[in-house]
């Protein structure tokens, strides 16, 4: 076995150590089916399974718990005092030793929650948390005091976020510790330090968020006094919006987280630099617009006193003179024109009307239809020669005796023309026409066939 081989070694790997860790749980009877009675810190419910921490009543140790499929019908709160069952179990991949809770018991409140709750209502019934006591925060503080501890993400957060909204801050850093048994002395002697040694206008008490006893130095009854007696408004801002302390009472405000803490301080300067330039944007606007206005009456002004000015006035009416000199000219003209045009006419119909003019267009008309009457007689006198000539070719090229004249000749038999030899016998009498006469002869002899020898 792995344990019998790493007993004599005297370097272990981790994972040696942590696989043997469990080894030696796994095979400890005393460790199954255990009892443990404790309060219970942080309860959480994921799905079906609860997680929690479970402390000691009276030391200052705790363990973690699972327990699958928990029955929610059973109520388990922060503070209270239960009585578990369950084995205990080692993670070797992550070095953690857990208890696998099976059965769970509330047996009451735990007694660190029932103090508690007895100071606050102590506390209360003193009138330390009532409101008339509270503070005003102050809107623009130029000064701001933090106590909590220079290593933690709280201080870093609240810087963060003063700075980015309003630089033009001074920011004071007491550190101390937040966790621990001397924590809330040191916290009170930053509370003392803020309201003498360096006067601010506005102190934050607080750190980031933590277990429930993580946050106890917040519940110690010292700090809560002294946070009472501060002459300097203080606001609490302790863990995350779900956790609550006796310091969050007590304080002239709260803030859900450290990170809100800076923003109530520079939550005025912020609001008052986004008005003061939304005043400036509307400021300018509001110029603008007026400039415009302004501008715009004094361009009407202008134009009245340019439209009434004398010269102005000069200058229209010699304008509109010339306007009706142009009108008169071109009435004038539009007459003269229209008398000549009448006149011609009247020219005109005279000159139609005159006996020689008249004659004369008569025989004018008469000469051009005499023209035209001899050259369309010449063009048809033209057209019919022409005709005539065409046909007469088409009857001499067609005329048979101008084909004899070529060598041919045409044979008749009983006045017959002769097409083939089958038409004639021997001793037949048959007429030859040529072109300048006839021939006649007797058959003796025919053979058939267009190459016959002769």
């Amino acid at each position: 076995m792995m344990i019998n081989n790493i007993v004599s070694k005297k370097e272990w790997s981790v994972y040696e150590l942590t696989s043997y860790l469990k080894k030696k749980i796994e095979i400890d009877v005393l460790l199954k089916n255990i009892y443990l009675k404790g309060e219970v810190i942080r309860p959480s419910v994921s799905g079906d399974h609860l997680y929690f921490e479970l402390k000691d009543l009276e030391y200052d140790a705790k363990i973690k718990c699972v327990f699958f499929w928990f029955d929610k019908s059973v109520e388990i709160k922060h503070g209270s005092k239960v009585l578990v069952k369950g084995n205990v179990i080692f993670y070797e991949k992550e070095g953690i030793i857990e208890l696998k809770v099976s059965e769970i018991t509330d047996i009451g409140l735990g007694e660190l929650f029932v103090k508690l709750k007895q100071l606050e209502e102590k506390l209360r019934q003193e009138g330390l948390f009532d409101s008339k006591y509270k503070k005003e925060i102050p809107r623009y503080p130029k000064k701001v005091g933090i106590v909590t501890s220079k290593n933690g993400a709280a201080i870093r957060d609240i810087l963060n976020t003063i700075y980015t909204r309003f630089e033009n801050i001074q920011v004071y850093i007491y550190s101390c510790s937040v966790q621990g048994q001397n924590a809330p002395y040191e916290i009170c002697e930053g509370i003392e330090y803020f309201n003498t040694a360096e006067p601010v206008e506005v102190i934050i008490v607080g750190r980031g968020g933590g277990a429930f006893e993580d946050l106890m130095a917040f519940n110690s009854e010292i700090v809560v006094r002294k946070i009472f007696e501060s002459k300097i408004p203080v606001i609490s801002a302790v863990g995350h919006e779900r956790d609550y302390v006796l310091s969050d009472f007590v304080a002239d405000m709260r803030a859900i987280t450290p990170t809100n803490a800076g923003e109530m301080v520079v939550s005025f300067q912020k609001q008052a630099l986004e008005k003061l330039n939304e005043c400036h944007k509307r400021m300018k606007s509001a110029m603008e617009k007026i400039f415009n206005m302004i501008k715009e009456k004094v361009g009407i002004l202008q134009y009245k006193l340019y439209q009434n000015s004398p010269a102005n006035t000069i200058a229209k009416r010699a304008q509109d003179i010339d306007l009706y000199c142009h009108k008169l000219s071109f009435a004038i003209s539009k007459k003269l024109h229209e008398a000549h045009r009448n006149l011609k006419n009247f020219e005109k119909r005279l000159a139609d009307l005159n006996p020689e003019s008249r004659l004369s267009v008569a025989r004018t008309n008469f000469d051009n239809c005499s023209r035209r009457l001899g050259e369309a007689f010449k063009k048809i006198f033209q057209q019919k020669e022409f005709a005539y000539k065409v046909n007469l070719e088409k009857l001499i090229a067609l005329n048979p005796l101008n084909v004899l004249k070529r060598g041919y000749s045409i044979t008749l038999h009983n006045s017959k023309i002769l097409t083939t030899i089958s038409q004639i016998s021997n001793g037949d009498e048959i007429v030859t026409q040529l072109s300048d006469g006839i021939i006649k002869s007797k058959v003796f002899f025919k053979q058939e066939g267009a190459e016959s020898d002769v």
